[in-house]
């Protein structure tokens, strides 16, 4: 069956800013090893290729970090939020057991409330499951546009060999029929009950059986190529311009590669089949290592492969064929096939490319990544205490976000509303703007003795809270950009507050992409 016709329509990313070298935490772990130690480093270096991970921050989750890149989806695609008609987050580090990161970023990014959403399990396969599902809704003909995102803030127990890889990053695609960059050709699935990492109910790390994982990824990825090769009995690997796969490490991909350029390629029966799935050396290190993306980001779980694809369309030119082949364990794989259009000339530029958010970053202590691993992993029974530096901002365009603060219970609502959720709250609600692109005007750390003042607090007495930067970038002048951040959180239990917060300008036509404005909410209606 074709999916000719339906594809990319524009896509996006997002790498969070603080970055910690793989090497570090591997001598904090394995210090007691002695002579052993430099074995160990080599074997990560050089066997597991991890060089550096992204680390989600202290204001950072997976909500935020899958609106940003939304935002850039949205504005590569041209099309105003509400045009779109379905939405798909895959993710393993939900912030809501229940309630939908896709339903967030409907709301953040300013889709209005006619849309389809839906949060999807399938392990680190999840990202790139949701472009099958969106694909299928548009060539269903029930909506015009869709978005798919991977987003996760992947964790790990400390000590734990996946600690060394698991980082923090999202993927995102506009899906549609019109304008598209890349078509989607075939879509290719193989999975089976194939328990080799998993997570149970309310565990705050997953587990998993160590080099079972090996045959898992080689076997569904392998499979997953060589259905569909037998759904085109023409096709053959050495035709694609660019070939990814999801990315535990740098070891998996490369291992599996090494498997399709032996002469009896594993788990494939058909000889047919088998021939036109070999690769060469030169293959791989023309069409594939190019695009191993984790040694910048870590293993960024369902955005993995989300984002070596956004690397691949960065460099493509029109008439690449491009294969993207997806994993979540438990197992499951996509092989995905697109080709290419005339519409990526269009677009470049328009949002930051995956090289830009590598770039864009700062290099953390061990300490600091202690800190970071520290909350991420307890359960947290207090507000949000993080050093923060604040200041006073002002306009430089009529263009503004709106929040409400609400005087009784001291949450902060963002997208503004009319209404405290809690409908005994009795406190009064203020709604507050914030301008898209502004001007500091001041700036200062938050002293020691006042760490436990909420952000809420810091907002009614208008000031801003600065993320991405260091105190001594933040000279008075210097041009900010609004993006969305966790303000707040009420303990293990309650709400997350989600609000805006200030970078220095990062990317300034993202500023263009329609916000979110206050919902009218319609009286409950009872039966």
């Amino acid at each position: 069956m074709s999916h000719r016709g339906v594809g990319i329509v524009g896509y996006g990313v997002y790498i969070p800013w603080e970055r910690i070298e793989t090497e570090k935490i591997v001598r904090e772990r394995e210090r007691k090893r002695g002579k052993e130690l430099e074995k160990v480093l080599e074997k990560v270096r050089h066997g597991l290729l991890l060089r550096e991970k992204a680390l989600a921050g202290h204001t950072e989750d997976t909500i935020t970090i899958a609106t940003e890149a939304a935002e850039n989806a949205v504005r590569m695609a041209g099309i105003s939020p509400d045009e779109i008609g379905s939405v798909t987050a895959g993710s393993e580090s939900k912030p809501y057991a229940v309630g939908t990161i896709a339903r967030h970023v409907a709301s953040f990014i300013g889709m209005g409330q006619n849309v389809f959403v839906a949060d999807l399990e399938g392990a680190c396969n999840s990202g790139m499951q949701g472009v099958g599902f969106i694909d299928s809704e548009i060539r269903s003909g029930r909506i015009k546009y869709g978005l798919a995102i991977g987003a996760d803030v992947a964790q790990a127990e400390r000590g734990d060999p996946l600690e060394y890889s698991c980082g923090a990053g999202a993927g995102a695609y506009v899906l549609g029929r019109t304008d598209v960059i890349a078509t989607i050709e075939d879509i290719a699935p193989f999975s089976s009950l194939f328990m080799d990492f998993w997570r149970r109910d309310q565990a705050a790390v997953p587990s998993h059986f160590g080099r079972t994982t090996v045959e898992a990824y080689k076997s569904h990825v392998i499979g997953a190529i060589a259905n569909l090769f037998r759904k085109h009995p023409d096709l053959s690997l050495s035709e694609f311009d660019a070939i990814t796969f999801h990315q535990p490490s740098g070891y998996l991909p490369m291992k599996t590669c090494t498997a399709l350029t032996e002469d009896k390629i594993p788990y494939v029966d058909d000889e047919s089949i088998a021939e036109r799935m070999r690769l060469t050396e030169q293959d791989i290190e023309k069409k594939v290592k190019p695009w191993l993306k984790v040694l910048d980001t870590g293993n960024t779980y369902a955005a993995s492969t989300l984002i070596s694809l956004a690397s691949v369309f960065d460099n493509s030119k029109p008439g690449d064929q491009v294969l993207a082949v997806s994993y979540g364990s438990g197992a499951y794989s996509n092989a995905t096939w697109f080709e290419v259009q005339d519409g990526i000339e269009e677009k470049r530029g328009l949002t930051p490319t995956v090289e830009d958010y590598v770039k864009r970053k700062t290099t953390i202590k061990i300490e600091t990544y202690q800190d970071l691993i520290r909350a991420r992993l307890s359960r947290i029974k207090q507000r949000l205490e993080i050093p923060r530096i604040i200041g006073d901002i002002e306009p430089v365009n009529g263009k503004a976000f709106t929040l409400s603060l609400c005087y009784g219970c001291k949450r902060i609502y963002y997208p503004a509303r009319e209404t405290c959720l809690d409908s005994e709250c009795p406190g009064r609600m203020e709604v507050k703007r914030y301008p898209l692109i502004a001007r500091l005007k001041s700036v200062s750390k938050l002293p020691l003795k006042r760490r436990f003042t909420s952000n809420f607090e810091l907002l009614d007495q208008n000031k801003v809270l600065f993320v991405d930067s260091k105190i001594q970038d933040l000279k008075p002048g210097v041009k900010l950009e609004g993006v969305l951040r966790r303000l707040d959180y009420e303990g293990k239990d309650g709400l997350i507050m989600y609000g805006i917060a200030y970078r220095p300008v990062f990317q300034e036509t993202l500023a263009l992409i329609a916000r979110p404005k206050p919902l009218v909410i319609a009286p409950t209606q009872y039966a």
